[in-house]
């Protein structure tokens, strides 16, 4: 996982005080999408990850957006794994913002507090 995809996992499900190799400053991130959302487009892009990876059903995308700003996405969840006891899932993300878009793929495991923390690979 490169530190970019660390940097944008962080801000995804809010786990950057969980998994240091997240705590990466968004100026490191070039060109990618998280770099120019707004505190807002990241809360929603959060709130939505956390209830894909809750609720959605397997290949379900769910769409997230703010109008505001024009900043959007998908997600998708796969099928969820156990993995030493949590629960994980893959999904598969891509946000655009301000012209600038990504996809990948990632894992996320269910911790004991509730949250969704991104696992590596």
């Amino acid at each position: 996982m490169t530190k970019a995809h660390a940097g944008i996992i962080g801000v995804l499900l809010g786990s950057l005080s969980a998994a240091p190799a997240a705590a990466v400053n968004l100026m490191s991130m070039g060109e990618l999408p998280i770099r120019y959302m707004s505190d807002e487009d990241r809360r929603i892009l959060k709130d939505a990850a956390q209830s894909t990876l809750e609720e959605g059903a397997d290949g379900a995308t769910t769409l997230w957006e703010n109008p505001l700003t024009g900043a959007r996405g998908e997600l998708t969840p796969r099928a969820a794994f156990d993995r030493d006891g949590l629960r994980c899932r893959d999904i598969e993300v891509a946000n655009s913002a301000q012209g600038r878009s990504n996809r990948l793929v990632l894992t996320a495991c269910k911790q004991s507090d509730g949250e969704w923390k991104i696992e590596p690979r």
